[in-house]
């Protein structure tokens, strides 16, 4: 799929109808290059296309968008905001966002044959005053009566166009992405889950399992006693309950994170006013000062992410705990099984040497001479016992099992998943955990000492009030910290109370008792559940392998301290593993010793280049071809990455590849590095605020 025109009218800093009518890759250039200075429209130019084909979903896609919404009150507000200044004061009203999509594969449901050469145009439009969002889909020849109300055309855009899901692939700020390598590994997985859903396409097997799981759910419901199914509704209401209180908790976290925000950006200001008024400074000691704040914020945000750690490490605590009893039922499963199997094949055996001993000695028909003896019979009955048992390799079992575990196959699927999951946390990341929270926290009091030791050398009334708004806003960031975290374990103590209840539905739907009839389809859902099952756990094994290879192979490429003799144990393999419950993707970065690397530990720019080349791995195994924007593709990238990046990476990534760029970032210096692969150019040209599109790029570069 490639997007071949956008067109943004009076949207932000777009005043009137801005159009880039050339996207198209020629002659396998496949980089579009559009240049702009800070301020003039590069982010929101990103913005106006998610905004076009998600409209409100934006939310879902990125913390980013989240926040931005939030920050105007909600989405009605976040729009109103969005209308061109200019436009508002010469009473426009109305502000849209409109693009034209090649190349995708309108499937035969829609018409009478399968097609990929349609135009597809997508239009968002919003008045102000009437608060009226239209959203309307149109595909070149096509009719579009199956687009009949904005489900449809949602439905089209997920199914047809990019998924919700796959929208942080596809849209994104090199920069800010750096901050996935920072996330906890359940972060990680949530984020990496939609990688192995709609992008890698095993989203349409889940579906069909969720969709054979609501059947046979169904199907024991209508055999329910008036008892039981009010049970059942009573515990599904209760997950409904808690799961709206969670969506709740969810928005108030999100108001916490934008005063405390705000609150920072205060601090900020203080911390500046007062490291300039600081009689330290006149002894030539401001810059020490300055790295005690900058080392400070270091420590406090690294506390926070210890404390993530600790909060996901807790709930798997207490079954490390019993890990050991846990392994134990495994092997015990595992005896049982074997010795079930023995058993069974035993009793075949037997049962098939007394059948052929009957029909060889006791059917007809038997000698002419008359039957044989009863003491041969006897003979070659024993021989026959002993050549089947021979040929078919009947093994007795050892010893007589003392007790059986009675656990149905959701049972001892939970029980193995559950014991994988432990085997992820190690003992030595509890300890690592537990040790860096520790070293962490005497850092962070030892800095406060040395802040406060300096601070009290501060003049005059000025500073010194300064010097208590400062105090008071570390207060109120530390309060609202802390009712978020109430916030965060409210909504984990909600969730989990959600999966008791899940558990207590499932139960109590399989203890159900159906009739015969029920049962056969029930047994033959049940199979294609399990044969679906076992095809999703195959192919995200699949993926996964491939995975490890395709980024292990992008970082090489790209960071130089692969060529670097001296960094030789810098990174020496990745690991990928699919997490249980459908949690999404663990990544691991291992070193020559099979040691674990730190992600975190890692500096920006290589942060950028990870996860940089993760995207690219995920989109290469992708089922279909999307088209990518990137804005500050460079990010705090330094030369040489910069280098290998503009060589290696972008012309590589993707068919269609939409580079938002200062002229820092690519001035015309470095434009020679990539410009065998650059299709079009765009300049953002601002005048009073108001941008525009036009052809070319900065000054020492026009076509």
């Amino acid at each position: 799929m490639i997007i071949s025109k956008i067109v943004i009218d009076n949207f932000r800093q777009y005043y009137g109808k801005n159009t880039i009518d050339e996207l198209l890759p020629t002659n396998e250039r496949n980089i579009i290059l559009i240049g702009g200075k800070n301020g003039y429209g590069k982010t929101n130019f990103l913005l106006s296309l998610v905004w076009c084909l998600y409209g409100e979903d934006i939310s879902k896609i990125d913390d980013s968008y989240r926040h931005e919404i939030q920050k105007e009150g909600n989405y009605s507000k976040f729009l109103k905001g969005s209308l061109n200044w200019e436009a508002s004061r010469n009473d426009k009203t109305k502000f849209s966002v409109e693009m034209n999509l090649t190349n995708i594969e309108i499937p035969a449901v829609y018409e009478s044959q399968s097609r990929s050469d349609v135009i597809c145009r997508i239009k968002r439009e919003y008045d102000v005053i009437t608060s009226v969002e239209e959203f309307d889909i149109k595909l070149e020849g096509v009719p579009n009566s199956f687009l009949r109300n904005n489900e449809d055309k949602i439905n089209f855009i997920n199914d047809y166009v990019i998924p919700l899901e796959a929208a942080k692939f596809v849209f994104f700020d090199a920069e800010k992405i750096a901050s996935w390598a920072e996330l906890s590994t359940r972060e990680e997985g949530n984020v990496l889950n939609d990688a192995l859903g709609k992008i890698l396409g095993l989203d349409i097997y889940d579906s069909l399992v969720n969709d054979l799981q609501i059947y046979t759910d169904g199907l024991r419901k209508e055999s329910a006693t008036s008892q039981v199914k009010q049970q059942i509704i009573s515990t599904e209401k209760g997950i409904q309950l808690n799961t709206e209180r969670i969506g709740d908790i969810e928005n108030q976290i999100i108001a916490k994170e934008f005063n405390i925000s705000k609150l920072k950006a205060d601090l900020n200001k203080y911390e500046v006013f007062l490291l300039n008024n600081s009689r330290n400074k006149e002894k030539g000691e401001a810059l020490s000062i300055e790295g005690l704040y900058k080392k400070l914020t270091e420590c406090k945000q690294k506390e926070i992410s210890i404390q993530d750690k600790f909060s996901e490490l807790n709930e798997v605590m207490p079954l490390a705990i019993v890990a050991g009893k846990i392994e134990e039922v495994i092997n015990y499963l595992n005896i049982q099984d074997h010795y079930n199997d023995d058993k069974e094949r035993e009793k075949e055996i037997s049962d098939k040497s007394i059948e052929l001993i009957e029909k060889l000695f006791n059917t007809p028909p038997f000698p002419e001479d008359g039957d044989i003896s009863f003491s041969k019979k006897m003979f070659y009955a024993d021989k026959a016992k002993y050549v089947l048992e021979e040929i078919f390799g009947q093994k007795k079992a050892e010893e007589e099992l003392t007790f059986e575990h009675d656990l149905n196959k959701s049972d001892r699927d939970l029980i193995k998943e559950t014991y994988a999951y432990i085997r992820l946390q190690s003992k030595d990341i509890f300890e690592l955990t537990y040790n860096n929270y520790n070293s962490i926290k005497e850092e962070i009091s030892h800095l406060e000492r040395l802040i406060k030791n300096t601070e009290s050398d501060l003049e005059d009334e000025e500073v010194a009030e300064y010097a208590g708004k400062k105090t008071d806003t570390e207060r109120k960031i530390e309060k609202l910290l802390e009712e978020k975290g109430y916030l965060i374990n409210q909504k984990e103590l909600l969730k989990r109370e959600n999966e008791k209840l899940a558990l207590s539905l499932q139960i109590l739907i399989k203890r159900i008792n159906v009739s015969e009839q029920k049962k056969l389809k029930l047994d033959t859902a049940y199979k294609y559940i399990d044969a679906l099952e076992g095809f999703i756990r195959s192919q995200k094994v699949s993926k996964c392998v491939q995975l490890e290879t395709l980024v292990f192979q992008e970082m090489q490429l790209l960071m130089h301290k692969f060529r670097n003799d001296a960094d030789h144990n810098f990174i020496a393999g990745v690991k990928a593993e699919a997490l249980p419950d459908n949690d999404g993707l663990k990544i691991v970065l291992y070193d020559k010793f099979g040691g674990v690397r730190s992600k975190e530990a890692l500096s920006q720019g290589e942060k950028q280049i990870y996860i940089s080349s993760l995207i690219k791995a995920i989109l290469s195994l992708s089922i279909l071809e999307y088209p990518i924007f990137i804005d500050t593709p460079l990010g705090r990238l330094d030369d040489e990455h910069i280098k290998h990046i503009l060589l290696y990476y972008y012309p590589d990534l993707a068919n269609q590849v939409v580079l938002l760029a200062t002229n820092n970032e690519i001035p015309p210096s470095r434009l020679k590095l990539v410009s065998d692969n650059i299709a079009h150019t765009y300049l953002l040209d601002s005048y009073n605020g108001k941008t525009k599109f036009k052809k070319g790029y900065f000054k020492s570069y026009e076509d």
